[in-house]
């Protein structure tokens, strides 16, 4: 952190400098000898003259000229540039791996949601049809059991009416007082 808020200040300087030896313009000074800044205190990171060089304040300290500490810092600053980039660049490649990702994925699924709805169409069709087939079967059953039941019921309706003629036909003759001798009962 520290090296980059370094940078912008020797970048800011370099830029009040302007360096290019075609310019005109007079170089910053010293506010306090009132020297032009020559050099970088690496250790306080900031441009200095000679006599600051050589003072107590910096004493001991690492210095380099402003020409060669600017190159090193643009150096730095392309070196971490570089960095940066191929770290965007690795970046963007798994973004677009992702998305890609996401992609299959949805697409997969949405294949297997259709193939679900696809079987499941097939399941219901073959659950109607064995549906209708066992009502038939039932159907057929019913009427093949009930059949012979329905005649032998017709058999026992027609013989209970051959009863009820016969029992109606005694009660009648009861009625009667006087039972003429042919038509006495006969059980048959």
């Amino acid at each position: 952190m520290w090296v980059n808020r370094a940078l912008a200040n020797l970048a800011e300087e370099s830029r009040k400098l302007k360096l290019d030896p075609k310019e005109k313009e007079s170089k910053p000074h010293c506010e306090k000898h009132q020297e032009e800044l020559k050099l970088f205190c690496e250790t306080d990171r900031k441009l200095i003259c000679v006599f600051c060089r050589d003072s107590r304040e910096h004493k001991s300290h690492n210095f380099l000229p402003i020409n060669e500490a600017v190159e090193i810092y643009k150096n730095k600053l392309k070196s971490s540039l570089d960095s940066l980039t191929e770290k965007k660049s690795a970046v963007l490649q798994t973004e677009l791996t992702q998305k890609r990702k996401i992609s299959e994925v949805r697409e997969q699924a949405s294949s297997l949601q259709t193939h679900i709805t696809s079987e499941f169409t097939k399941m219901h069709q073959i659950l109607t049809e064995k549906e209708q087939r066992l009502l038939r079967d039932l159907r057929e059953e019913e009427e093949r059991v009930v059949e012979p039941m329905e005649k032998n019921l017709r058999e026992i309706q027609e013989n209970l009416n051959y009863i009820e003629g016969k029992l109606s036909k005694l009660q009648k003759q009861m009625e009667q007082d006087d039972i003429p001798e042919g038509e006495r009962y006969d059980p048959s």
